[in-house]
């Protein structure tokens, strides 16, 4: 039953866009097809216009399929749009891939998602990536060059002489779904599957709701679900409550909800005595990538299913092919066999040029951290300023980590960072630790931050990454740098291993991340002497302020903070906390940046007896920053309204102080 002809396929162009979309429009309607075009050009001709998307809305086709596609990479190559669009052609279509003319003065548009530069980079490793994937797809002889005005034809489209399609897996997999007694259950697969047409056939079999990142991702599941069952965004399922909540929640798209969300939705389909279908493809452009499964569903609760056989398109198709060679998609096959000895462990930087090298840490990336996607594919490829590195043994590789170089930052640009007026790319750590714990040598001193770091399950629990983590210390001292730095989602085992190697925790972020829905903490090691007195006059600072921002942050900072008693207890306001006060009144620092000098102001208010009153912000701080508690107490307009309320607060109380001795340590900038 299996027809060649309806396998989809890729065709390619190389030229430049106008042209190409010129010659195109002359062609593309005698070929009956959707025609979808992903373009970031401006000023395409009428018969693109239509069903044209710029690269960055995507996510818009998820859920949907369509005949025929160009997706034009002249200016930049988008390799998460690439891929959702490649999942959502049915078979017997075609994709043109529009290619830019001179690969050799290319600078792709595409690099300022991920390259902390404020222009467009060449990318010589991924170009050489994208054209040994076409040679290894035959396509190579199908690229044509236009330097000059030329005239082509699309080939013979595919003829679809039938629709059949091998359901058996399908089917199978449905069966055991309705009976499985566990809580969880969870089907993974690839694109094109049908993950999304068995869940809407499993609604006619039980009582459900579904939810997923947006309604329009389930196009599929309507088609094939019960009518009316009733959807849900995942916000709106969290804050109400079901007193009929459902037999089943099915969850469409699990991977692309953040964790946090979507551990709320499990508890909650569990306090409401209903089981739960999750449908992901935990692979390539998935917002949470494999921490869907690495982080979130480890217990033994939840059931898997599998599915193989591909029904949107054949087995053996030609673009999934050409697909998953770009995307690396799959996961690292580790050997089998007897584990290789540690001891025999090297340790060695990369060489950005060797893209074997490359591909293989973005594999081991994969398997070992819960989020990798396919823009840190870009980034492990082309961007500047990383280093790679590795431990191998007996040459498999079984380690991996990202660095980043800091630093060194103008005073000009560090001020502005420190005032909140400017955040340019790049420097996370340094400019973190101005912008936020307030201290401007941070971002003036040279560092190198650990972007990354990664170890194959079987050889965890054995050194090899504080000896990797020890690798990049050596070096960096070579290099005349002043500290390491990380930052990381915050867990006790996370915490144990990197003060394990020797790096102090300096700051803690105020709200949680949303991708991981813990705290992002950061912590320093230090190179020098100068990397040394920031070290500890950070770590000085953080166990002044946990007194106030134990209040306000969910963090264990009794186990974190090794407690100073003279820096717990001394909570008088000193020259940086007015340093502090100035910038958030003046300036445009954060008020959660400012929490615990603010603390000290209305504490320091409040037993001096000061004649002028703070109430709004005192009302704060009594009530430990529900803001919107005091947005209705006070009748604000809103947040924004609130800040400017206390920043006139303390404004009024930093002027009012006069000739104050105290209120002279504040910079003359503020005067």
């Amino acid at each position: 039953m299996y027809n060649a002809n309806s396998t989809r396929t890729l065709w390619v162009l190389q030229g430049e866009a106008r042209q190409l979309f010129a010659q195109l429009s002359h062609i593309i309607g005698n070929y009956a097809g959707d025609w979808l075009t992903i373009t970031s050009q401006a000023n395409c001709p009428n018969e693109f216009v239509f069903n044209m998307l710029p690269p960055n809305q995507t996510k818009k086709l998820l859920g949907r399929q369509f005949r025929h596609a160009i997706f034009d990479a002249t200016a930049g190559f988008n390799l998460d749009a690439f891929a959702m669009l490649v999942g959502t052609l049915v078979k017997g279509s075609m994709l043109i891939l529009l290619l830019p003319n001179d690969f050799s003065r290319w600078h792709d548009q595409d690099s300022l998602r991920w390259n902390e530069n404020p222009t467009a980079i060449t990318v010589p490793n991924f170009i050489a990536h994208l054209m040994q994937t076409l040679a290894e797809c035959g396509l190579s002889s199908n690229c044509r060059y236009f330097p000059q005005p030329a005239t082509f034809s699309i080939p013979s489209l595919p003829v679809i002489t039938e629709n059949y399609c091998d359901l058996t897996e399908q089917q199978n997999t449905l069966k055991q779904l309705l009976n499985s007694n566990k809580p969880i259950s969870v089907v993974v697969a690839k694109r094109g599957r049908g993950k999304s047409a068995l869940a809407g056939q499993f609604s006619h079999y039980r009582r459900c709701i579904v939810t997923a990142p947006n309604k329009s991702a389930l196009t599929t599941f309507f088609t094939f679900a019960k009518p009316n069952t009733p959807f849900f965004a995942p916000d709106e399922l969290i804050a109400c409550s079901h007193n009929n909540f459902a037999d089943y929640l099915i969850i469409d798209e699990a991977a692309m909800i953040p964790l946090p969300m979507l551990k709320k939705l499990l508890q909650q389909a569990i306090a409401n005595n209903s089981r739960v279908l999750l449908t992901t493809t935990a692979e390539g452009y998935e917002g949470t990538g494999q921490g869907f499964l690495l982080k979130l569903l480890l217990d033994n609760s939840c059931q898997y299913f599998y599915l193989h056989t591909p029904i949107r398109w054949h087995a053996g198709d030609k673009l999934e092919q050409f697909s998953d060679r770009l995307l690396l998609n799959g996961l690292l096959e580790q050997k089998a066999g007897s584990e290789l000895n540690v001891l025999l462990a090297q340790y060695s930087k990369i060489e950005r040029n060797d893209i074997n090298a490359l591909r293989s840490i973005f594999y081991l990336l994969k398997i070992a951290h819960y989020q990798t996607t396919l823009t840190d594919l870009r980034r492990l490829f082309d961007a500047q300023n990383l280093s790679v590195w590795q431990a191998t043994i007996c040459n498999e590789q079984v380690a991996a980590a990202l660095t980043v170089d800091e630093g060194n930052l103008p005073d000009s640009l560090i001020d502005e960072v420190w005032k909140g007026t400017r955040r340019p790319k790049g420097n996370l750590v340094a400019q973190s630790l101005v912008a936020h714990a307030g201290e401007r040598l941070a971002a003036k001193l040279r560092s190198v931050r650990i972007n990354r770091i990664a170890v194959l399950s079987t050889y965890r629990r054995k050194h090899i990454a504080s000896q990797l983590i020890q690798t990049l210390f050596d070096h960096a001292k070579t290099q005349h740098n002043d500290f390491l730095s990380v930052s990381f989602a915050y867990s006790p085992t996370n915490y144990q291993f990197w003060t394990a190697c020797g790096f102090v925790l300096v700051h803690v972020s105020s709200h949680k991340q949303a991708s991981s829905g813990s705290y992002s903490v950061m912590a320093l090691k230090p190179l020098t002497e100068s990397g040394l007195h920031l070290t500890a006059k950070l770590e000085q600072k953080l166990q002044r302020n946990a007194y106030w921002l134990k209040d306000i942050i969910d963090l264990p900072f009794s186990e974190m903070i090794t407690k100073d008693s003279n820096a717990m207890l001394s909570q008088d306001l000193d020259g940086q906390d007015l340093d502090e006060l100035a910038g958030f009144a003046y300036y445009h620092r954060p008020f959660e940046a400012t929490y615990a000098a603010l603390c000290r102001l209305n504490h320091y208010n409040q037993t001096h007896q000061q004649p002028l009153s703070m109430q709004i912000l005192s009302a704060l701080i009594k009530n430990k920053n529900n803001q919107p508690l005091i947005v209705n107490l006070y009748q604000l307009a809103g947040k924004s309204a609130l800040m400017q309320a206390i920043k006139h607060e303390v404004k009024t109380w930093l002027v009012r102080q006069g000739d104050n001795v105290i209120f002279n340590k504040i910079p003359n900038k503020v005067s």
